[in-house]
């Protein structure tokens, strides 16, 4: 905090003047008596700014403290270049402008909205979803039911509020009202309901910042400054474009950039709450710090996850606003979600993991990941839908998007010309490390499979791939994990050369050793056992892929659980083979090899188990509270989206005049919001059997 003082000393008041020009120059006065309650414009304006000005500026105060020591003299120069404000206005996307005044520099105009709708989904989604039930009290199930259904009521009313700016009333906020129940002192800054909305506006901000830094806003196309997360030979293949490669650059540093954010000022924050007053490098609690550093990391994910889903709604109210120009740029922004996330679980893999501990990225996170995804879609597909009849919905396809990486390797053409980079890479790895160097033998594995996918010769492949496992031998052992993938890799080119016997015989031999030398119960094992259990298949003998995976997934469930994404790929490929058992002439055709998705975690929409869940819930509820009860309402809207979302048009309707029985201004419906639950009514009715 010391630290975002000495730049907070750097402030260019000619460009702070600026910045308040410009709020008052893009100011909105419907939306300012709206979010104010304040029925003179510049009286308004002058407390809108006032109160959000010092915050913004602090969080860009902090962000240059995150700077590492050697970006000092950077953080510095930009302490008095850049100027940040809140922008008065509904405006959905934030915003960089050249100082128009005598002062050089830039000003960053943060949308409000992104930031509110933000940190209110990261702040729903994690009472909503538990990152870890198992380590909450009894009756977690009850408390995490109620807050999904109050979730889904918020987003609903933000929805409905930002349609109608001055008509409808501020929007419910959970996060607000979560906040004003917890005094600072009181609890740890990790676990505070304003840490969300701190997150989202660090997120926002980091975003801009990165532009200005690397030279992505005065340069021009493709003249950029500083490093591209892609690089400039390889982004044309995936239809990347420089704007866009200078977007996803920036995306991607805002997950390290928050966690750096997080991380110091929550470390500062438990110090001067116990009382202590000294920064980080008084700590002798490794233990304490490496649990900080995991929950900001956390956190960061959450505000990623968040935002996406935070423009991807405010996409497509912008499009039922008529504003297709900016609905297009925001669902561009969307496309951009599947690349960011390879790229925040490879700094939390690479990065985080050797510096923290392997807690920094589990196959919890992984799950949580899906749960956030099945979220994302239910609010996209299910419940915008529900918020307007009157309106055009078209919820944007969430498979349109950029290619991961791994997804572009399969095509031969992309592989061909990424492989030069590839064999840069691999040079330089030589020149730094050495040859015997475990990077640069892993690296040249790397070379020769994409060599491979480009159209390589599979003997050549086979050979090459020979001649680096003797050396990983020699070099690393041959009970070592790169080895043992190596091994994997030359296993794979015999199977898709058309040498299953071969195939065969080398996954046999590596699952031999890797049981000797890993046990029967390590991850690799159980992974050997799934090719193998498929290539019993592929030769014919389906009885023996049947039993091989029978067998593979009771030991998956009991050493992984039911919901771990190999166990789910494992029962998918027995039910798989067991319908080729049922269907002897049609030739078996193996599940490709490549990520593994686990289903949707429990109690995500996604879940088959959480439409019963709900009835059951609602059948309580009307027992217990009675019909008409507040909870039991809110339980009986939230049921509908679900029955929705199961095509289930008798029962969505029955839901919907359900509701409409009873006085629903308990809710915070206005007259005009039960016109949409009518709406919706007549809409399911129409759709029921005749």
């Amino acid at each position: 905090m010391g630290r975002s003082s000495l730049f907070a000393r750097q402030q260019n008041h000619e460009l702070a003047a600026e910045a308040r020009k410009m709020s008052r120059a893009f100011a909105d006065f419907s939306y300012l008596r709206w979010v104010t309650g304040d029925n003179d414009p510049e009286r308004a304006w002058e407390g809108y700014f006032a109160r959000t000005q010092p915050q913004v500026r602090a969080v860009l105060d902090g962000l240059l403290a995150t700077f590492p020591p050697e970006d000092r003299g950077t953080a510095i120069q930009l302490a008095g270049a850049v100027e940040a404000f809140c922008l008065p206005s509904t405006a959905v996307e934030s915003r960089v402008f050249e100082s128009p005044g005598p002062s050089v520099g830039h000003l960053i105009g943060i949308s409000p909205l992104v930031v509110q709708l933000s940190a209110e989904i990261a702040w729903g989604l994690h009472m909503a979803h538990p990152y870890a039930p198992e380590a909450l009290p009894a009756g977690w199930q009850t408390a995490t039911m109620h807050a999904q259904e109050s979730f889904a009521l918020t987003v609903f009313q933000f929805v409905r509020a930002v349609e109608r700016p001055g008509e409808a009333p501020v929007p419910f906020s959970m996060l607000n009202t979560a906040s004003e129940r917890i005094e600072p002192a009181e609890s740890p800054a990790s676990t505070n309901p304003r840490s969300f909305h701190d997150a989202a506006m660090i997120f926002a901000l980091a975003h801009e910042l990165t532009h200005v830094r690397e030279g992505h806003l005065s340069s021009g196309e493709g003249q950029s400054t500083g490093p591209l997360l892609i690089d400039q030979r390889i982004a044309p293949l995936m239809g990347v474009s420089d704007q866009e490669n200078e977007e996803l650059t920036a995306d991607a540093s805002t997950f390290t950039t928050c966690f750096n954010y997080l991380l110091a000022t929550w470390d500062w924050a438990e110090e001067f709450r116990k009382g202590a007053g000294q920064s980080r490098k008084g700590h002798t609690d490794t233990r304490q710090w490496n649990l900080m550093a995991w929950k900001s990391a956390i956190r960061a994910t959450e505000m990623c996850e968040a935002y996406y889903s935070a423009v991807l709604l405010l996409a497509n109210l912008t499009e039922r606003g008529g504003d297709e120009d900016t609905a297009r740029r925001l669902q561009t922004t969307g496309m951009r979600l599947p690349y960011i996330q390879h790229a925040v679980q490879d700094v939390r893999q690479k990065m985080l993991v050797p510096g923290y501990g392997p807690f920094m990225w589990t196959e919890r996170d992984v799950a949580y990941r899906k749960a956030q995804h099945s979220w994302r879609l239910h609010l996209m597909e299910n419940l915008l839908p529900q918020t307007s009849r009157h309106r055009p919905t078209h919820p944007p396809d969430l498979a349109d998007r950029y290619p991961t990486p791994d997804e572009m390797w399969q095509d031969p053409a992309s592989a061909a010309t990424a492989l030069p980079v590839l064999e840069e890479q691999l040079a330089a790895l030589q020149c730094e490390l050495g040859p015997s160097h475990q990077n640069t033998l892993a690296t040249r594995v790397t070379v020769v499979m994409m060599r491979f996918a480009a159209g390589g010769d599979a003997h050549a492949a086979m050979a090459e791939l020979r001649v680096v496992i003797a050396d990983m031998t020699q070099a690393l052992g041959p009970g070592d994990p790169s080895t043992f993938a190596a091994r994997h890799n030359l296993a794979q080119v015999r199977r898709k050369s058309g040498d299953r016997a071969g195939a065969t015989a080398a996954f046999v031999t590596l699952f031999l050793e890797e049981l000797r030398v890993l046990g029967p119960d390590h991850p690799e094992v159980l992974d050997t056992r799934y090719e193998l259990a498929h290539l019993r298949g592929e030769e014919g003998d389906v009885a023996g892929a049947v039993a091989a995976f029978t067998s593979l997934l009771a030991d998956q469930e009991r050493l992984l659980g039911q919901d771990h994404v190999l166990t789910e790929m494992t029962r998918h490929s027995l039910a798989q083979w067991r319908r080729e058992s049922a269907n002897p002439p049609q030739e078996a055709t193996a599940v490709p090899s490549g990520p593994r998705i686990a289903h949707a975690p429990v109690f995500s929409p996604d879940h088959p188990n959480t439409l019963p869940a709900y009835e059951a819930r609602l059948a309580h509820l009307e027992r217990s509270l009675g019909h008409g009860h507040p909870d039991t309402l809110t339980t009986r809207w939230f049921l509908a989206t679900l029955r929705a979302k199961a095509g289930d048009a008798s029962g969505t309707a029955a839901a919907y005049a359900g509701l409409l029985e009873h006085d629903l201004h308990a809710m915070a419906f206005d007259d005009t919001d039960i016109d949409v639950l009518r709406a919706n009514l007549e809409y399911w009715r129409s759709l029921e059997p005749r």
